[in-house]
C-alpha cells in the first residue's frame, strides 16, 4: 500500500488491543471525561506515546533484548515529526 495515496489522510491501520478489566474501566472513565469514544482515546494515547522520546527510551531500557534493534527517536526540525532511526545505523 502506498501511504497517503488517495486516502485523504484516513487512518487505515488497525491494532487489536486487549486490556484487563481494570485498565478498560480507566480507559472508559477517561473517555467519558474527555467526551471521546474509548477507541478514539486509545488511538490518541498510542499516538502520543509513540511520539514521546522519554517513554520510548524507558520502554526500550526495560524490554529491549537486542541493542541492534533499539530505535533512536530523532526530531525532524522541518516537519516536527519524530522519526525512528535504528541504533546501528545512527
Amino acid at each position: 500500500m502506498i501511504e497517503g495515496k488517495g486516502l485523504g489522510n484516513k487512518k487505515v491501520n488497525r491494532v487489536g488491543v486487549s486490556l484487563s478489566n481494570a485498565f478498560n474501566q480507566k480507559l472508559n472513565k477517561l473517555a467519558v471525561a474527555c467526551n471521546m469514544k474509548p477507541t478514539t482515546l486509545a488511538g490518541l494515547l498510542i499516538e502520543r506515546s509513540l511520539n514521546n522520546p522519554r517513554l520510548i527510551s524507558d520502554l526500550q531500557n526495560e524490554h529491549a533484548v537486542h541493542t541492534a534493534y533499539k530505535v533512536l527517536p530523532i526530531r525532524d526540525y522541518e516537519t516536527g515529526e519524530l522519526l525512528y532511526v535504528l541504533n546501528e545505523r545512527w
